[in-house]
């Protein structure tokens, strides 16, 4: 789980406040005698940190914990220099852990925070080398005291805050005492002055996955680890600049690939973002990979987030469209006023108590015999099922106002008329066109009321973005559409019996389901890769697909070209797109349903018209074969498989 970077301290009775330690942050695993440490980038930390091997062996139940590994110097404070010369002796490493995500095979993510540390808390006892790092209630006070000793900052974290790997978000925030940061090296320039070099250029990656150039770092560097840095510079120089945006330097460049990892101190920004001199650099983190490096602006604590949630409490909330005349105002290019032209013959109010949601025409058919009403029901059976798959995650409506087989209606840009009880994500608009907002609202489904919400409007389908409103430029999985150009399923089966012998060739595990028309879609889950590498992550897979069955696969783009063969598309990859939601209901000839299925079920005798919304009620009382894509080992383990794959491209 990750923290979000603020620029001052504050006080709430609602958030803890922890110390926040400059160290490698680590989640550790215990199996019986089975231990192994692994960074937030998958890399294997085991057999650097014997000493701390050997005390989570002596711990009595098998666990999961998130902390930091640090080394501490004669003061007690942690060295990050001491850090990575670290040998692998005993003297001053610690493992400071914060969180338990699973004990003894109960996974304990989705409990409250205060309740985890307290679990934690008992387990450790007053372990010397495994040390429960404590909280404190009073986050000015612990501020002023880190900040007297010159350590790094504090974090605070929401009390009730569930545990959701790579989620950032305001549940966690870090505060630090001086402004010092990751950034991804793209760069350095000569030296006229004698010195190996005179500076650095480094970025991050924004949202949209392009890695932006931020600033210099031309101070912090020691004579005698000079050599050894321009060394590795070198290793990977490349002839044109890694950054999207224009580099402002002055002297003889030369560019990198973005491999390398920098950790630097600043002072300020500049309004633009860009970082004003001097900045320091402070050594490497090996312990990230580039991909993970977002750009991370401070925010005010009282700044409103991306995420804007509507007040739930407050004396002005209001049903949703109650009043149609109290809508936001459509602009001159909007699909609202076709929507709201919709006569409503019948309607009545579903009380949640935390909100009310209206429906109306709830006996319009959508496909002969099956009305609104029959969808909302199914929608609202399924909702436990649906809603960890689509939490958090932007959405595009596509509303069939006139039935399933008419023409449809986008909304993209809520334009105000959310529902009080739910979450818009905000994002400019990357093309400004006149008649549109240059900011688009889009709506994000947290709960069962914006569900209904969507489907009175008209969805059949829900299409999530395959990335979250936390780390937007950063999708959770790789997807790969099946789609037979002659809708012949069984052609799209064996595509995918072929998809899965490549990815056990690659160690990768993935998670299949029916597209609900004549398709399938296969999603490998992952983290911290950016759009653009996970786009060329598909494309590779499905190539090596097209090898092994060429006669019925093709990666041919133009459907003119692709004649009767499964069009392998890696399309569904890049920043916004969406893809529907596992048991999503799709606007095809009948009312299938995009069903998870398992592996063992892909055969020639699979139907995807045997899932329906009548029978996939009932199969949703046996087990969900998309949970992996909640796996965190899982997940580790793909990325490491999926940087192979990347490295071997070049």
């Amino acid at each position: 789980m990750l923290c979000t970077l603020v620029q001052e301290p504050f006080q709430n009775p609602d958030y803890i406040f922890e110390v926040k330690w400059d160290g490698y942050r680590v989640i550790s695993y215990k199996d019986g005698d089975h231990v192994k440490l692994e960074s937030r980038g998958g890399l294997s930390f085991s057999k650097k940190y014997p000493s701390i091997i050997s005390a989570l062996q002596k711990l009595p139940h098998d666990i999961v914990m998130d902390g930091e590994i640090v080394v501490l110097n004669d003061e007690g404070k942690p060295d990050f220099d001491a850090l990575q010369k670290f040998n692998g002796g005993k003297g001053g490493v610690v493992y400071y852990t914060f969180d338990l995500l699973w004990c003894d095979g109960e996974d304990l993510m989705s409990r409250p925070l205060l309740e985890r540390k307290e679990q934690l808390k008992k387990i450790l006892g007053g372990n010397t080398t495994v040390r429960y790092s404590d909280h404190f209630e009073d986050g000015l006070s612990l501020f002023n005291q880190v900040q007297q000793l010159s350590l790094e900052g504090i974090v605070a974290k929401l009390k009730t805050s569930r545990y959701v790997p790579d989620k950032r978000g305001r549940e966690w925030l870090k505060i630090p005492t001086s402004l010092k940061q990751e950034f991804v090296i793209g760069g350095w320039v000569e030296s006229d002055s004698g010195r190996l070099f005179r500076t650095l250029l480094f970025g991050a990656y924004n949202d949209e996955g392009n890695l932006e150039w931020i600033g210099h770092a031309g101070g912090g560097y020691k004579e005698h680890e000079m050599p050894s840095i321009l060394q590795k510079l070198k290793a990977i120089e490349i002839g044109k600049s890694p950054f999207a945006n224009p580099v402002e330097y002055d002297g003889v460049v030369h560019w990198t690939k973005p491999e390398l990892v920098a950790n630097i101190k600043y002072a300020t920004t500049t309004r633009s973002g860009k970082i004003r001199k001097p900045a320091i650099f402070l050594g490497w983190r090996n312990d990230k990979r580039a991909a993970q490096v977002i750009k991370e602006v401070p925010a005010h604590i009282s700044d409103k987030s991306a995420v804007k949630r509507k007040a739930t409490a407050s004396a002005d909330r209001k049903p949703i469209r109650k009043d149609r005349s109290q809508s936001g105002t459509a602009t001159s290019d909007s699909n609202w006023p076709i929507v709201e032209s919709e006569k409503i013959r019948q309607r009545e109010t579903l009380d949640f108590g935390t909100c009310k949601v209206e429906v109306y025409n709830v006996d319009r058919e959508i496909w002969k015999g099956i009305t609104k009403g029959h969808l909302l029901h199914y929608y609202h059976t399924i909702s436990d099922s649906i809603l960890p798959y689509i939490k958090g995650r932007p959405l595009s409506l596509y509303l069939k106002l006139k039935g399933a087989f008419a023409a449809g209606v986008y909304i993209k840009d809520m334009e105000g008329r959310e529902p009080a009880c739910s979450e818009v994500f905000s994002v400019e608009r990357k093309h400004k066109k006149a008649g549109k907002r240059d900011v688009v609202d889009y709506l994000v489904c947290n709960n069962v009321e914006t569900l209904l919400y969507m489907i009175n409007l008209g969805c059949v389908d829900v299409n999530p973005w395959t990335s979250r409103t936390a780390a937007p430029g950063n999708p959770d999985y790789i997807v790969i559409d099946l789609d037979p150009s002659d809708e012949d399923f069984s052609k799209a089966v064996v595509a995918a019996q072929a998809t899965k012998e490549v990815l056990d060739g690659l160690s990768l595990k993935a998670a299949i389901k029916t597209s609900g028309k004549t398709g399938l879609h296969i999603f490998i889950p992952c983290s911290h890769f950016t759009f653009g590498e996970a786009r060329l992550l598909a494309e590779k897979i499905c190539e090596q697909v097209n090898l092994i069955e060429p006669s019925i696969t093709t990666t041919e783009v133009s459907i003119d070209q692709r004649g009767n063969k499964v069009y392998l598309d890696p399309n569904q990859n890049d920043y916004t797109d969406t893809v529907a939601a596992p048991y999503s209901v799709r606007p095809y000839k009948h009312p299938f349903v995009s069903a998870p299925i398992e592996w063992k079920e892909l055969n020639n005798s699979l139907d995807p018209g045997k899932f329906t919304i009548d029978s996939m009620i009932k199969r949703l009382k046996k087990v969900d074969p998309f949970r992996i894509l909640f796996d965190s080992k899982l997940i580790q383990k793909n990325n490491a498989a999926l940087l192979k794959l990347l490295r071997h491209d070049g």
